[in-house]
């Protein structure tokens, strides 16, 4: 059988089938254009009476802790609906409100919807505004009846969402496991969002996932988690400290006299849990100083010395009395062959410290209240 074509220059005089085409190929460009988000509902699809407290929390822009009206006026299937409103304030504002009704399975609220990625502005209390996705917020919000049900939580979030704020947040909390581990390696060191100065703005994320890689105590993880450190040294929190301090190694030593040389005097006086927001209270005096003292090595020795020697000399660091007594403190719980001298140097003023310390008798300590109510997990619970 024999084809025979039609020459491109004939085609052009056809106009019934260019129309034709036209007709079949448009709509198809526009719907690959406007994928089905699932998010169809549109504030008039509404009931009246509800309507103008949706605008408003649209126009506000800002997810609530609780909204009384949605609070007073959402029906359960209202809220069903919210949950897929096509504005991502009033989904977040939605699950919101269904996670505190007893008339929703909490679980199945929070499995079923990991994947709304949209970002919202959340209030954050008396620390302003913060901006998460819908499903971060979500998994905030939620409580679990077992430790059994956040694990199941937690298993999903990783393998299949790991890209979330709380997938990361959440490895400080959870043990290691081997099925984890390739997942937490590819979260440490695969590149967050980067500045236009060409670093990652969003270390303070990755910082979790270094500590939840060095619980591994794997040796080939060293390199990595030091050189992710050392390149953004200037920004680390508590988190990297901790790491250091609970899992000393003599390749951190870099880190420390870096963090040291760069960040450690420049401490403004807010705490770490205070609202300055600039890059050196990410972490206290006191956390540096545990991470030093835990390396029990010659160099560790040597820089708490310095330490000692210039901190008086300081007239422009907040609370130096109480980070000198700190430092004194944590060389003196802690006894090693590095820190001989340097004990002896402190023997005096140790003792005249420790004297006045009221220690509780064994009864005291001891007679601790039993927690009868039934256990709550949360996102961040250990």
């Amino acid at each position: 059988m024999q084809y025979r074509f039609l020459p491109l220059k004939n085609l052009f005089r056809h106009k019934s089938i260019l129309q034709q085409l036209q007709l079949i190929l448009l709509p198809l460009i526009l719907w690959s254009c406007n994928p089905d988000t699932g998010y169809h509902y549109a504030i008039r699809d509404f009931r009246p009476a509800l309507q103008p407290y949706l605008e408003k929390i649209v126009s506000k822009g800002i997810v609530m802790y609780s909204d009384s009206a949605l609070r007073h006026m959402a029906t359960d299937n209202e809220l069903i609906r919210l949950s897929q409103s096509e504005h991502p304030v009033l989904r977040s504002s939605a699950f919101a409100e269904m996670l505190k009704r007893k008339s929703f399975d909490q679980f199945d609220v929070v499995m079923g919807h990991l994947d709304d990625t949209a970002f919202v502005q959340v209030d954050d209390g008396e620390f302003g505004v913060a901006e998460y996705r819908v499903s971060d917020n979500i998994l905030l919000y939620s409580t679990w009846e077992s430790k059994a049900k956040r694990d199941e939580t937690i298993e999903k979030v990783l393998q299949q969402h790991n890209y979330l704020w709380s997938a990361y947040f959440i490895l400080e909390m959870i043990q290691p496991q081997e099925k984890y581990y390739s997942i937490i390696k590819n979260m440490a060191t695969r590149l967050r969002d980067i500045s236009v100065y060409g670093f990652e703005t969003k270390f303070r994320e990755v910082e979790f996932a270094l500590y939840g890689l060095a619980k591994f105590k794997k040796r080939q993880d060293i390199d990595v988690i030091k050189k992710k450190m050392m390149e953004n040294c200037w920004q680390l929190s508590h988190v990297s400290l901790r790491l250091i301090g609970e899992f000393p190694d003599t390749a951190y030593f870099d880190v420390l006299r870096e963090y040291y040389r760069r960040s450690f005097f420049k401490y403004t006086g807010h705490s770490r849990n205070g609202f300055s927001g600039a890059y050196y209270d990410r972490a206290d005096p006191e956390d540096f100083i545990k991470a030093l003292v835990a390396q029990q090595s010659d160099s560790s020795a040597k820089m708490l010395d310095n330490l000692l020697t210039r901190l008086p000399l300081e007239n422009c660091m907040p609370d130096k009395d109480h980070i000198i007594y700190n430092v004194i403190e944590e060389i003196w719980e802690h006894p090693c062959v590095a820190y001989r001298n340097l004990r002896k140097k402190i023997r005096r003023r140790a003792e005249d410290m420790f004297k006045s310390d009221i220690v509780l008798p064994d009864y005291l300590q001891n007679d601790v209240p039993v927690d009868t109510a039934k256990k709550v997990y949360y996102w961040w619970s250990r």
